[in-house]
């Protein structure tokens, strides 16, 4: 795990950027092995270096303290989807919301995300500087850089509030030190202003295991969608028709939930149609999912019983998110990630997720019967019958409250849960945060606020 005082020492090597051999339909450009170490006057000179570093930049999302474990768990630790059941006290200090600010999972976490935007920064500020690259390379290499450092700042911000966002790469560890927190408002422009850069320059269009302009659009409604309840913006309808823009424009043709539940999360992490965009992996690079949430394994995680209970009768997708184990103390397994090693893909965004966006941006502008008919095709692929206004649901209040449950069973095990209860003004309602009511936000690793002493600290740590 390392602070942002390290990054740069880590990322002037590019150490051990292995091959995504995993990757199916893969574009031509994007198929140069990363490599293993150059001196950072030779990081990037031409396509097969810049193609090597933008592997590399993918790398940073391949690791245990990001997308291969920390990203998809501490969003239901935190929350009411997952339990503590193993040894390592920093989680049940996350699942008690009694985090310090030396917290191990959420050091990893901090650490892993800014070593992911300082790679895309490094292809943002000298890709287009060097003129041997040619332009539909150069083109796609900067749009999938600015997609990682958006969905970078974006995971920030969801978890820590204001944030640092540096756009420039680190080169010495003295540039930290200068480091201050940016109000919500800025990063969400900042996030956005990058969405835009992806959309128009990314040039894949296929391979969903690396940016596509399709996925900026999808985190762009995302991103949206948060903005418009987090960040004390005036203009939260706006937002809201803005993330339903998004939305409609991702789901254009493709508006149904047609795969099998269980065919998303496939032991070898096979190509669906409603995959947008997700994190390979395979039996060399695997992620941590599996081992964790099963009782063969580290099982340091279980699925709460609240979770367990929250499912319908008849709801397809608790049988493969949430199962009985043969243990005792901790009686529920994780299945969603039952993969001997995880070689799952791990989806970052979905296409039954933007249904959800939509669902929910539909029901803030008072269009209810659209927004129930959205949330229904969740239901409905899950084996549960159609919702009717006037029915099922009969208010504005009860429509969101709906779709909120059906966020919280389509994407158990996902990592948004401890989001969703945040931007909703909800964690007060399902956690008991003791004295610690700051604790709604993660802290700032204590080693980044010693090294860099203009970082505040959020309050309560």
């Amino acid at each position: 795990m390392t602070s942002l005082k390290t990054h740069a020492r880590l990322l002037a090597r590019l150490a051990a950027l292995a091959a995504r051999t995993a990757m199916t339909a893969c574009d031509g450009i994007l198929q140069t092995e990363p490599v293993t170490s150059l001196p950072q006057d030779q990081m990037i000179q031409d396509a097969a270096t810049a193609t090597a570093s933008l592997n590399g930049a993918y790398d940073a999302l391949q690791s245990g303290s990001y997308y291969g474990l920390s990203a998809p768990l501490v969003g239901d630790l935190a929350a009411d989807n997952a339990v503590w059941s193993g040894t390592f006290q920093f989680l049940g200090e996350m699942q008690t919301n009694r985090m310090q600010a030396d917290n191990a999972e959420v050091t990893g976490l901090w650490s892993a995300i800014y070593r992911s935007i300082n790679r895309a920064n490094l292809l943002i500020n000298i890709v287009p500087s060097v003129a041997s690259i040619p332009e539909p390379i150069r083109s796609d290499v900067m749009g999938q850089a600015y997609f990682i450092r958006a969905l970078g700042f974006h995971n920030l911000v969801k978890y820590w509030g204001p944030v640092p966002i540096p756009t420039a790469f680190t080169t010495g560890p003295d540039e930290s030190k200068a480091y201050v927190r940016t109000p919500v408002n800025d990063v969400y422009t900042q996030v956005l202003r990058d969405l835009d850069s992806a959309q128009v320059l990314t040039r894949n269009i296929t391979n969903t295991r690396y940016a596509t302009p399709t996925a900026a659009r999808a985190l762009r409604a995302r991103v949206l969608f948060y903005r418009a309840e987090v960040s004390g913006n005036a203009n939260r309808l706006a937002d809201y028709q803005a993330a339903l823009d998004a939305a409609n424009q991702v789901l254009a043709g493709r508006d149904t939930l047609v795969v099998p539940y269980a065919d998303l999360f496939s032991a070898l992490g096979s190509n669906t149609s409603e995959d947008i965009f997700r994190v390979a992996f395979n039996a060399t690079e695997s992620n941590g999912l599996s081992n964790y949430y099963l009782s063969v394994g580290r099982a340091e995680v279980a699925p709460s019983s609240g979770l367990d209970a929250a499912y319908p009768a008849g709801d397809i997708r608790k049988a493969v998110s949430v199962r009985p184990s043969s243990v005792a103390s901790r009686p529920l397994n994780g299945t969603k990630w039952s993969a001997r090693p995880g070689t799952e893909h791990v989806h970052v965004i979905r296409l039954a997720e933007v249904v959800l966006i939509k669902a929910e941006a539909l029901a803030r502008l008072n269009r209810l019967p659209e927004a129930v008919a959205q949330y229904n095709k969740v239901r409905i692929r899950a084996g549960l019958a159609p919702h009717t206004l006037g029915n099922q649901v009969t208010t504005q209040d009860a429509v969101i409250n709906q779709i909120e449950l059906e966020r919280r069973l389509e994407l158990a095990l996902e990592g948004d849960r401890w989001s969703d209860l945040i931007r909703l003004g909800k964690v007060l309602q399902v956690k008991v945060l003791q004295d610690r009511p700051g604790q709604a936000l993660f802290p700032i690793p204590i080693r980044d606020t010693r090294v860099s002493p203009l970082l505040m600290q959020n309050p309560g740590y």
